[in-house]
C-alpha cells in the first residue's frame, strides 16, 4: 500500500491471499457495508462500493483513500438491472474480474401491520432486497464462470432463520427470507462452477435502519421497541463482526462452504476444518430445523 496502516486499520491474517482481489459491495455507503467496504481495502483488495447516494460512497472512498486504501465509488441503484449489468461491465471493462460480490444493500421497508403498510414501499422493498440481490448475482455470474472461481455472500438480515419472527416487518421478513432460499438455489446451481454462494445474519448492528425504528414507535410494538431502546444504549453488534466473517467465507478456507445461513455473532466459523463434512453433506448451517437425517435420530 502506498501508506503504513495505522494501528486501527492493521490487516487481518487473510491479507496475503485478499491482495489485488477486486471486490464489489452493494450498499457500501453506509453502515455494515461502509465497514466491510474498509476492512477489506485494510487487507489490499481492490474495492469497489456502490450505493444510490453519491455522497455517501464518496466519503467512504475518501475515507479509505486516507489509509491508502484502494477504493471506487459508483451511484447505482440496485434494483435496475440495466444500471446494475453496465455498473458490473464497466467494473469488468477495468479489473478484467470481480473476485468477490457482497450483496449488502438493502431497506426495512414499511413498519407496521401489513394491512395499515404502503403497498408500493412493501413491494420496492422486495425490488431492493430481493430483485437487487439476484441482479447482481446475474450479472457477475458468467465471468466468475469462465475463470471457474468466485466469492458472492448476500446479506439476509437479523433475525431470519430464528424462532421468533418479529411482527410488523413483514416486507423485510419477507424478502430477507427469500434471500436465503435464493442463496440455496444458486449454491446448487453453481455447485460444479467453482462459485461459492452463502448468506449473512450480521446480528443485531446499530445502522440507519435502528434509527428507523426508534423513530417508528408503536408500530413495531412495544417489546421490539424497548429492546431496540437497550440496543442504541448498549451499542449493538459491532459491524466488524459481519466484516470479519465476510473476509473469511472470501478467502479459500471457506471454498468448501456453500449454501449456509451463517450468523456473524454466533457461529464458529474458526473450526469449520473440523466439522467439514458435516458442513458438506448434512443441513448444518441452513434454514431447516428438521430434515430427514434429524428426524431419523429424534425417532
Amino acid at each position: 500500500m502506498n501508506k503504513i496502516l495505522r494501528k486501527k486499520e492493521k490487516a487481518s491474517h487473510f491479507a496475503n491471499e485478499l491482495k489485488n482481489k477486486v471486490v464489489v459491495i452493494t450498499g457500501g455507503g453506509q453502515g455494515i457495508g461502509r465497514n466491510i467496504a474498509t476492512e477489506f481495502a485494510k487487507n489490499q483488495a481492490k474495492v469497489i462500493i456502490c450505493a444510490r447516494t453519491k455522497k455517501d460512497v464518496y466519503s467512504v472512498k475518501k475515507e479509505i483513500a486516507a489509509f491508502g486504501g484502494k477504493c471506487e465509488s459508483f451511484s447505482v441503484d440496485v434494483s435496475d438491472n440495466k444500471k446494475i449489468d453496465k455498473f458490473i461491465n464497466d467494473v469488468l471493462k477495468k479489473y478484467h474480474k470481480i473476485d468477490v460480490l457482497i450483496n449488502c444493500a438493502g431497506i426495512y421497508g414499511p413498519i407496521g401491520p401489513l394491512e395499515k403498510n404502503d403497498m408500493a414501499f412493501w413491494n420496492k422493498t422486495l425490488d431492493i432486497n430481493v430483485f437487487g440481490t439476484a441482479n447482481c448475482i446475474h450479472a457477475v455470474i458468467p465471468s466468475m464462470k469462465k475463470r471457474r472461481k468466485g466469492k458472492i455472500i448476500n446479506f439476509c438480515g437479523g433475525g431470519i432463520g430464528s424462532n421468533k419472527i418479529k411482527p410488523n416487518f413483514s416486507a423485510y421478513t419477507t424478502s430477507k427470507s427469500a434471500v436465503v432460499g435464493l442463496t440455496e438455489v444458486m449454491a446448487n446451481e453453481l455447485r460444479s462452477s467453482g462459485i461459492q454462494i452463502n448468506a449473512i445474519s450480521p446480528g443485531a448492528v446499530n445502522t440507519r435502519l435502528l434509527d428507523q425504528v426508534l423513530a417508528s414507535k408503536n408500530l413495531v410494538g412495544k417489546e421490539f421497541f424497548r429492546e431496540s431502546i437497550e440496543q442504541k444504549k448498549k451499542g449493538g453488534t459491532p459491524p466488524e463482526k459481519a466484516a470479519k466473517l465476510c473476509l473469511f467465507l472470501a478467502t479459500s478456507k471457506a471454498d468448501f462452504v456453500t449454501g449456509k445461513l451463517l450468523s456473524a455473532v454466533w457461529d464458529n466459523y474458526d473450526n469449520f476444518k473440523e466439522i467439514r463434512k458435516e458442513i458438506i453433506d448434512t443441513s448444518l448451517y441452513t434454514m431447516r430445523r428438521i430434515d430427514n437425517f434429524q428426524f431419523k435420530q429424534i425417532k
